[in-house]
């Protein structure tokens, strides 16, 4: 039976520990309550649907594995709050598990994105003083040889099968055993996650989220969509190591009370197939993930009736894909949105395909729980229709980049923070993304600095000269594109390029295009104008 709207009342904050930005008045104070409240109204029902390899979990049933882990990692491996654990795992039960389970005894999750290899994993893994990973099997070895070179890695838990020599299976974790409750007090400014995005200088940072920030997320998300017991069905396809996947989409259905249908991997026909039958309503992904989906030979095929509503983000949404949805997918609201990871993913977003198809380029507006405005270098606000970079605040805005106070300082003043990305707003309220002061590359809705693939390149002994940039994609948004200049006497071909590339970066930043040039074009300062690159 269908359940009503739920009511979504922004207030003050009560308290000073509260915070100082408006919140949500019924929102839960933390994420064990988030879980809980749900169990308590819904718990019969149907909670966690994972595809592969196939188990069906009511809340309740979740809710048991989340306590089961938590009481392990607490009691018999002395995971304490404020620790860090970092979770290599692909969509699932084990992540999903393992992350409520951690806020539960006020621990950090840090999700590692899978793709991650070499340095890139050993940085993250260091950085962020992970005491505890857990990993999939076929990520154990790269873990294990990163473990062994960090300090601080106590344990390491492997999912499936016999876990191998100096590891302990995760299943462990979801055994039942008897012990007295976990009783850790989490407040709901207290850190929930680190979740690591691309930096200008080659070194990721850190973003640490709240609780509350990621809560205010998931209920955003909720109230967007109006998301209802016994009427919605949530497809979780985008990576929960991704705050998209793990706030808006995972942690949007725990706080609803419906089912979250999670996909360990996107494949095209698959998603559909499962769409049909499952009879999913909702999703949330980049636009990537509907361009595959809309130019799928055997669209027709599935019954995709039930669909109301796919929240896009990570990415532009042009016009051909909004036309294409109206065709193909009549009667699905697409509602473009932006986000970061540094403000727990959506900040701005449509509300229909009527909508986005009649402020074309817009991300909509600012969400009613943020406040943002558009500055010059000095940090005048702007007035309509004039660009700057864009500044968002609210309450689902980051503590902080971990370990990195500098950092901090420059994104995050007095209150506001610095997207880095210019933009207007219109007299009515309507933003508009119109470029990237950062030096970033956006595929597919992974974020990629043109300055990491350019220091890999530069290991290449028969490079001299690199020059990384973005090259529209009508499927990715973005691909990335490598300009080279070689030293004298040597010779390589594109696959050569890639092939070294892959040995270090992951696969998502590796060049689709390799250039090679005499030169590099530059200015008068000497600086690459790389506008001439695209």
């Amino acid at each position: 039976m269908e359940k009503p709207a739920k009511e979504y009342k922004i207030v003050p904050p009560a308290t000073p520990e509260e915070g100082t930005e408006p919140v949500y008045a019924d929102r839960p104070r933390n994420l064990t309550r988030l879980l809980n409240d749900t169990v308590d109204q819904h718990g019969d029902l149907e909670g966690v649907i994972i595809t592969d390899p196939g188990a069906r979990l009511s809340f309740r049933q979740f809710a048991s594995s989340v306590d089961n882990v938590a009481s392990a990692l607490y009691h018999d491996y002395g995971v304490r709050k404020g620790d860090r654990v970092a979770l290599m795992l692909r969509n699932g039960l084990e992540f999903a598990a393992s992350f409520f389970a951690l806020a539960r005894i006020g621990a950090i999750t840090v999700p590692l994105n899978t793709a991650l290899k070499g340095e890139e994993l050993a940085f993250q893994v260091a950085d962020s003083g992970s005491a505890v990973l857990i990993v999939e099997p076929k990520f154990h070895q790269l873990m294990a040889g990163v473990g062994s070179g960090v300090k601080g890695v106590k344990h390491i838990f492997v999912t499936d099968g016999d876990p191998p020599a100096g590891t302990v299976a995760f299943s462990e974790l979801l055994r039942h055993r008897e012990h007295p409750p976990v009783e850790v007090k989490v407040d709901e400014m207290d850190s929930a996650v680190i979740m690591y995005t691309s930096g200008t200088t080659g070194t990721p940072k850190g973003a640490l989220l709240s609780h509350q920030a990621i809560i205010t997320g998931a209920m955003n998300m909720a109230r967007l969509c109006d998301l209802r017991v016994g009427r919605d069905k949530i497809l979780v396809v985008v990576p929960l190591f991704h705050i998209t996947g793990l706030a808006i989409a995972f942690c949007s259905a725990v706080y609803a009370g419906i089912p979250a249908v999670i996909v360990r991997k996107f494949k095209t026909e698959e998603a559909l197939k499962i769409i049909a039958q499952e009879k999913v309503t909702t999703m949330v992904a980049v636009p990537t993930i509907l361009w595959l989906m809309l130019n799928e030979p055997e669209l027709a095929s599935y019954d995709l009736s039930s669909m109301r509503q796919f929240a896009a983000g990570g990415s532009a949404s042009p016009e051909e894909l909004l036309k294409a949805c109206a065709a193909k997918l009549p009667g699905v609201q697409l509602m473009p949105g932006y986000g970061l990871t540094e403000a727990a993913a959506m900040t701005h977003t449509t509300t229909s395909l009527d909508e986005a198809l009649t402020r074309l380029g817009s991300v909509g507006k600012a969400l009613s729980i943020l406040e943002d405005k558009v500055v010059d270098d000095s940090g005048k606000e702007l007035p309509p229709g004039q660009p700057g970079e864009l500044l968002v605040k609210g309450c689902q805005v980051m503590k902080e980049y971990w370990n990195n106070p500098e950092a901090t300082r420059q994104t995050i003043v007095d209150g506001w923070l610095h997207t880095g990305d210019i933009a207007k707003v219109t007299e009515d309220g309507y933003t508009y993304i119109l470029d990237r002061m950062k030096d970033m590359i956006i595929r597919g809705g992974e974020n990629i600095y043109s300055i990491e693939v350019e220091n890999a390149l530069y290991r290449n002994p028969k490079v001299l000269e690199a020059a990384v940039v973005g090259v529209a994609d009508q499927v990715f948004g973005e691909q990335v594109k490598a300009a080279l200049v070689l030293r004298p006497g040597e010779q390589a071909t594109a696959e050569e390029i890639q092939e070294f590339c892959g040995q270090h970066l992951a696969y998502f930043k590796v060049p689709k295009y390799v250039e090679f040039m005499e030169s590099l074009p530059r200015n008068p300062a000497g600086k690459v104008i790389k506008a001439r690159l695209k």
